[in-house]
């Protein structure tokens, strides 16, 4: 299965360890399998996640860049970026 890819996002995940996402499958794994703080629940991570599904599903430019968007702002709510 082709990945959905997009514009590369700089996050940091520890103080000293910086990662590069580049697809819906890597922010998806992020939010759900190497968050920061996995009791996270907040609502940008939350709808971050909701909108990677979606875009995993649909698989549309449109859901891929609204999956960008929502995990962009998920990193910064939880100072990644």
């Amino acid at each position: 299965m082709p990945r959905l890819w997009f514009d590369p996002v700089e996050v940091w995940i520890t103080d000293s360890t910086r990662r590069t996402v580049t697809s819906v499958e890597e922010a998806a794994r992020l939010l759900i399998d190497e968050w920061p703080d996995p009791d996270d629940t907040c609502d940008a991570r939350l709808f971050a996640m909701e909108t990677c599904h979606a875009a995993l599903k649909a698989r549309t430019p449109k859901t891929i860049d609204i999956a960008r968007s929502a995990f962009i702002e998920a990193a910064r709510e939880a100072r990644m970026i």
